[in-house]
């Protein structure tokens, strides 16, 4: 954290702020895990100097903060996605939270000029961009090389027409389907332990008929594969995050396995590997690289701050 903030004791306690980070490295973006304790943030006229230009959208699952961000005072609690404009000076002090980043420079979002971002968002702006994030998340560790430059446009132009676009949500039919899914997908992720997720708990959930959601389920193979899916890609990403400390078993049942000998068999031929043996292969390449040291991060500032200043 310490090229964007200057953590500091929440009280007049000596103990160090405290933290962790699990993350990937996207292009010119970054999406993260940050988990920490009682701690206040700050971000003066120095740190801004000598980062580049960039936006951070904050989501915190759990904890929150109040302090200044983006020019304004805001409270942030959970479920909510602060947006933090890096240009402005920071003050905040925060709980102990457990949030996702989306780290994305300014310029590849386009006509967002400093001072004009608000630091929170309309409770469906908020809801469309804390399930996008969290599916970049969850699929991050799974993108190639060579997806990584679409991944990067496409969350772009999302971020676009969300924190630009004026006439929101879009009239254009595509838009408000992809946007049904997102919200689809992210009740999917919020209920996979329900045994029997089914299209009318959909359908109830996100108040649209079952025939708007078979039809942006079609694509995808309907709606019940589709939440099996979801249920493997959940473990998958738990079994890749050096944080998650469950059993494999519980695992499996808080993401509505019933049946352990079921899973087993699912997660095998869907990945080609054992649950046990992926995780290991992750927890050993996790240990060995460490893509989140700092070294690397501060590295990466300075890319992309000359990458930018090149652009200019």
């Amino acid at each position: 954290m310490s090229p964007l903030f200057e953590p500091r004791p929440w009280t007049r306690s000596k103990k160090l702020p405290a933290g962790s980070a699990n993350g990937a490295i996207l292009g010119d973006m970054i999406i993260a895990k940050v988990a920490f304790g009682p701690q206040a943030f700050v971000r003066d006229a120095e740190r801004i100097a000598g980062t580049p230009d960039h936006i951070l959208l904050h989501l915190y699952v759990s904890g929150g903060f109040n302090g200044m961000i983006s020019g304004e005072q805001a409270s942030i609690g959970p479920g909510r996605v602060a947006v933090i404009d890096l240009a402005h000076e920071v003050r905040t002090r925060a709980y102990a939270s457990n949030t996702l980043s989306l780290i994305v420079p300014r310029a590849m979002l386009g006509g967002i000029l400093p001072g004009t971002l608000k630091p929170r968002l309309d409770p469906l702006r908020n809801d469309l961009l804390a399930a996008h994030m969290r599916s970049l998340q969850e699929r991050s560790t799974q993108i190639s090389e060579e997806e990584v430059a679409g991944k990067v446009s496409e969350t772009a132009d999302f971020l676009k027409r969300l924190l630009i676009q004026p006439d929101f949500p879009s009239r254009n039919a595509r838009d408000a389907d992809d946007d049904l899914m997102s919200l689809a997908e992210a009740a999917i992720r919020d209920n996979l332990a329900i045994g029997k997720l089914s299209p009318d708990f959909l359908a109830e959930k996100l108040r649209v008929s079952r025939a708007s959601l078979y039809r942006v389920f079609a694509p995808h193979g309907g709606i019940m594969r589709y939440v099996q899916e979801r249920r493997l890609v959940a473990v998958r990403a738990a079994l890749s995050d050096p944080l998650e400390t469950r059993k494999l078993s519980r695992i499996a049942a808080d993401l509505g396995f019933n049946s352990e000998a079921h899973f087993s068999r699912a997660f095998r031929q869907r990945f080609g590997v054992t649950a046990s043996e992926y995780r290991k292969v992750q927890m050993d390449a996790s240990a060995q690289t460490q893509l989140t040291s700092p070294e690397v991060v501060n590295r990466w500032w300075v890319e992309v701050a000359a990458t930018a200043r090149q652009a200019s």
